[in-house]
């Protein structure tokens, strides 16, 4: 699957999302994520009063669920996005460990089975290259049957994850209305943490004055050198640093990840830095009165005991309930612009 990174090109959007599939941010132009957070506004607006013309623009369109790794949030947000755009979703009745794919039947089947049935397909898997691999053999399909289902990434192994960047973009823009003179903070995995490799783009291609990314992890887990080298084709200013306390309280934005145990081969090397990379209620103490605490969540020891998880979640500096509803508003824009419904 891997292969297809190199094989398969995804389109670039250029305002012009019908029919495209969505695989990577670097498919984004800031003007396209200008019109994605415009469609976002409305949509949210208008399910906030109530308006009936949201429910009506699916109304004839199905989206189906290829979910091959767990999923909370991500999947059923997709599934209240189309539910709230009036539309329906299918997703295997007993869920993917029974379904073909355990057969022996290829990803390539499997999606373009699936294509012939639905309008657009939600594809979250354990391997890189898996959507790129599917929008490929979408593209296939197409030409055979003169319908082409949207393909969505919800997840691409430890490369990308689109619709979690892009909300977690249009998060920080809500709240600090832009990323002029910010300074972002990236704590945690960050070297197989797609979430972080696909926001650190997208804040590039957004851009804004004076933007500094620190990126904050222990050197085993640095962020790839793919995506420093995108940041320095953008002139993104970025520097690195296993110390949280040198940035924690000059940072606008921190997005706390989970350190994971089970990526080290050393186990003394996580038990030397685990506490490095604990929020705790006294560890935001530290940190600036407006600053903003971001999670893609699920959250475990990362973020301290549930007593402390208490605490933060009090705190109005803790931000991650916010992206998980914009969440589902993003993904109705996102699925409303692909499937043509919506010019805004």
């Amino acid at each position: 699957m891997k292969a297809f990174l190199d094989t398969y090109t995804p389109p670039k959007m250029n305002g012009d999302f019908v029919g495209k599939p969505i695989v990577t941010v670097e498919q984004f132009t800031r003007c396209d994520l200008d019109q994605i957070f415009a469609t976002t506004e409305r949509i949210k607006a208008g399910v906030r009063r109530g308006e009936q013309w949201i429910h009506n623009l699916c109304a004839n369109k199905i989206m189906a669920t290829l979910f091959f790794e767990a999923s909370t949030r991500t999947d059923l947000s997709f599934q209240a996005a189309m539910s709230r755009l009036g539309g329906r979703w299918i997703g295997a009745s007993n869920g993917i460990s029974f379904s073909s794919l355990y057969k022996g039947e290829s990803i390539a089947d499997t999606v373009r089975a699936v294509g012939c049935y639905a309008d657009a397909i939600i594809l979250r898997h354990p391997a890189e290259g898996a959507s790129y691999q599917a929008a490929y053999y979408l593209d296939m399909l197409a030409d055979k049957i003169g319908h082409k289902a949207v393909l969505v990434s919800g997840g691409d192994g430890i490369g990308e994850h689109p619709t979690q960047a892009l909300l977690d973009l249009f998060t920080i823009e809500d709240a600090k209305g832009g990323l002029d003179n910010l300074q972002i903070a990236l704590v945690g995995d960050l070297k197989f943490g797609r979430t972080v490799h696909s926001l650190a783009k997208l804040i590039a291609i957004y851009g804004g004055e004076n933007i500094t990314l620190t990126f904050v992890s222990p050197e085993s887990l640095a962020m790839p050198t793919k995506v420093l080298t995108f940041l320095d084709g953008h002139g993104i200013n970025y520097r690195q640093t296993d110390n949280l306390l040198d940035v924690l309280s000059k940072s606008d934005i921190i997005y706390w990840t989970r350190v994971q145990e089970e990526r080290f081969e050393n186990p003394a090397e996580y038990q030397a830095i685990r506490n490095n990379f604990i929020m705790t209620p006294d560890l935001l103490e530290q940190a600036k009165p407006d600053m903003c605490l971001l999670h893609p969540l699920p959250r475990k020891h990362e973020m301290g005991t549930e007593a402390d998880q208490d605490i933060l979640d009090r705190d109005p500096r803790t931000c991650y309930f916010h992206q998980m509803e914009n969440g589902m508003f993003v993904r109705m824009a996102l699925l409303a612009k692909a499937l043509g419904v919506i010019s805004l």
